[in-house]
């Protein structure tokens, strides 16, 4: 008896179809078949609400249970079917399903996945002024995410927000402030959360302001430097559009005016190497102003090695053939290739009400790489030529006489160049604009890279 019971034991663990009889028939035991026989199963879900179930053999009267309250089971005819309610947690669960039919059983595992999240959009959008729909994709199984607008937002800036199914959409009102206005949109899941930063505006929100480009000199950089103040240089003007479209940054208090690109899609002001300035006599000729585009690092090791041929010279090592043809063709033709068109910076501009700023920085357009890995000579050099990071803004001098244009010197080297309007609101308030450690700007691993 107790062996042909402990081969029954492991009938059932081998098969969960099998059942011993709990009769006893003067004294001895035997095997049967369990009456209730599984066909099919579909009892693994996902995370949504669904129904899936069992199909079985067995005789009339059989019921079902299940161990949880997120499942239920009801028999109908020769099935059972299966509801497991949506699970929003982003872990799986379990439930056992029992089905039974007088003293036999049998019992069926129930899995259900956690809930799955992705926001799909961007981080950063921008819209115009007008009346906006923003729609913000996402897919989800499960998941019961929901959208707000970020707590110390200004009342009025969101009409209302619905869940498509696939997306929310943000009803933004229309900007009349005659500013551009950036604010958050929050999108939570549980404990996780996508912020989407939308910032609204048009170029005439823009234009007519007055603005300030600033930035650290890189030219002032010493070894005596104390301070990353002391290289702290900018110069105010306004942005104008002129009668055929264009824009301009005129500079206030000098001829020179910047000419900008500028993106409504995006909201973002671009400039480019090789942009004429100004143009202003000097002797028989005329003084130009040109800008360049620049890596801070290529920049600054340009200069340290200008420091150690200047030290080579000076010791003898180097004739002063070789260091005359150095200062007249080499170095300026190293600085006639970051003065080109086919380099370009780009400042995406936001709002901030709290600092009572309007500001972008300019940084990589993204558009630089294919000029600069056609620098062959820079690269024998040694510079990084396919790992250019245009962060740095430069103003050269050149004397134009006749035909002949013959490089200067280097006005202005800008690093970290800030782009920003103070907002009407901000009264005498000092910005907070970006820290120069974020951008590795600073002051011990600049003057680290000139010794």
């Amino acid at each position: 008896m107790k062996k042909i019971f402990n081969i029954c034991l492991l009938s059932v663990a081998a098969a969960g179809f099998i059942a011993c009889s709990d009769n006893d028939d003067a004294g001895s035991g035997y095997l049967r078949e369990n009456s209730v026989q599984i066909v099919s199963s579909k009892l693994f879900f996902n995370a949504d609400a669904q129904k899936g179930g069992v199909k079985f053999n067995a005789p009339a009267g059989s019921t079902a249970s299940v161990s949880e309250a997120w499942a239920k089971a009801e028999v109908k005819d020769d099935s059972v079917i299966v509801s497991v309610t949506n699970n929003a947690a982003p872990d799986s669960r379990a439930a056992v399903l029992t089905i039974k039919n007088g003293s036999d059983s049998t019992n069926l595992s129930i899995l259900q996945s956690g809930a799955e999240f992705k926001y799909t959009g961007q981080e950063d959008i921008a819209v115009n002024d007008n009346d906006t729909a923003l729609a913000l994709p996402y897919t989800k199984v499960g998941a019961e995410p929901v959208i707000d607008v970020a707590e110390g937002t200004p009342p009025g800036i969101v009409a209302s927000t619905e869940d498509k199914g696939d997306a929310f959409v943000a009803h933004i009102n229309a900007n009349k402030t005659g500013e551009p206005r950036t604010f958050n949109l929050v999108i939570t899941n549980r404990q996780k959360t996508d912020t989407v930063t939308v910032t609204q505006g048009c170029l005439d929100d823009f234009v007519g302001k007055a603005y300030f480009l600033q930035g650290y000199d890189l030219l002032k950089l010493t070894p005596q430097t104390k301070d990353l103040s002391e290289l702290l240089t900018r110069m105010s003007g306004t942005i104008k559009k002129n009668t055929d479209g264009s824009v301009v940054f005129a500079v206030s208090g000098s001829p020179m005016v910047v000419h900008l690109g500028f993106d409504p899609k995006t909201l973002a002001f671009s400039l480019t190497g090789a942009d004429l300035l100004s143009s202003t006599p000097r002797g028989s000729g005329s003084l130009l102003r040109v800008t360049s585009v620049w890596d801070r690092d290529f920049y600054l090791a340009l200069q340290k090695a200008i420091s150690q041929i200047e030290s080579q010279h000076n010791a003898g090592k180097i004739s002063d053939a070789d260091y005359n043809t150095f200062k007249q063709s080499t170095l300026p033709g190293i600085y006639s290739i970051f003065a080109s068109k086919k380099l370009s910076m780009k400042a995406t501009m936001m709002a901030s009400a709290e600092d009572g700023v309007v500001m972008g920085l300019f940084e990589d357009s993204g558009a630089n790489a294919d000029y600069m890995s056609q620098q062959s000579g820079l690269a024998q050099m040694g510079f990084a030529v396919n790992s250019f990071n245009a962060n740095t803004l430069g103003i050269y001098e050149y004397l134009l006489s006749g035909k002949k244009l013959t490089f200067r010197k280097p006005m202005l080297i800008l690093t970290l160049p800030v782009f920003y309007h103070l907002l009407p609101s901000s009264g005498s308030a000092k910005p907070a604009l970006p820290m120069p450690q974020k951008a590795g700007a600073g002051l011990s691993a600049l003057k680290a890279l000139i010794r």
